[in-house]
């Protein structure tokens, strides 16, 4: 019998065969890309609320502007602009404007309208200004000019009008992306069914933690790892056990 000769020792646990190279982590995520395929359900219309973390299966688009009309971005007092510089008096008006209690009537010319942030600027009104910049007695302000038209306001559909689009289908929705949607009026949204990834150990050296473990057996940590991190990205996580060995 011929005598055994032992290969050269490398000592490298990552070494691969001649000619044969790691591919680079680059190239591998976008072989990776390139094999995937949608695998799950698109027919899931749920609460917005419920909606964090889950993935638009559809555009969507505003069913209301926001804010639905031209508002007070701060406590003040609103009249017609634009105000010229120097010294300005105006009498007040009788009521205020305020978020939910909109005034009731029409701001003349030269007069001004207590008015609260989130209210809806009354007739007559385009211009507000701070009620820290006022001297304010019961019946008329004095406060110094320059003010342009629409200083502290907030025009309608600032934030979003009426039928434009808002995210598009395949975004992973976050919680502000929710607040924009309430604030939008949108009530529910179309998404993807979670997708479900099984995490199943084998081994006969497996224990669960607490269970009583010889020298020769370890605990499994892996798959409560695993199961952890598969929650972590907005799946559904299986847990199909522990299997023993067949040999």
């Amino acid at each position: 019998m011929p005598e055994i000769q032992p290969p050269p020792l490398r000592n490298d646990c990552f070494a691969l065969p001649p000619g044969v190279d790691w591919t680079p982590v680059a190239e591998a995520k976008s072989l990776l890309r390139q094999a995937l395929s949608v695998v799950v359900s698109s027919g899931q219309l749920i609460p917005v609320e419920e909606a964090c973390d889950r993935i638009l299966s559809s555009d969507i688009g505003a069913v209301r502007s926001n804010p639905p009309g031209s508002n007070s971005a701060v406590d003040g007092y609103g009249f017609a602009g634009p105000i010229a510089e120097g010294p300005q008096i105006m009498d007040l008006c009788e009521g205020r404007a305020a978020a939910g209690v909109p005034f009731q009537g029409r701001v003349e010319p030269g007069q001004a309208c207590r008015i609260l942030t989130g209210a809806i600027l009354p007739e007559g009104v385009d211009t507000v200004v701070l009620e820290e910049d006022c001297t304010i007695e019961p019946n008329r302000i004095a406060f110094n000019g320059p003010l342009k038209q629409w200083s502290n306001t907030r025009e309608a559909g600032e934030d979003v009008i009426l039928g434009t689009p808002i995210f598009q289908a395949g975004r992973r929705l976050t919680s502000t992306d929710l607040s924009l949607l309430a604030s939008a009026g949108v009530a529910e949204v179309n998404v993807y069914s979670r997708l479900r990834v099984g995490v199943l150990s084998t081994g006969d050296e497996l224990r669960m933690p607490g269970q009583t473990a010889d020298d020769w057996q370890i605990y499994d940590a892996n798959r409560l790892m695993l199961l952890s991190m598969i929650r972590d990205l907005g799946f559904e996580a299986v847990d199909l056990g522990l299997v023993e060995d067949s040999r």
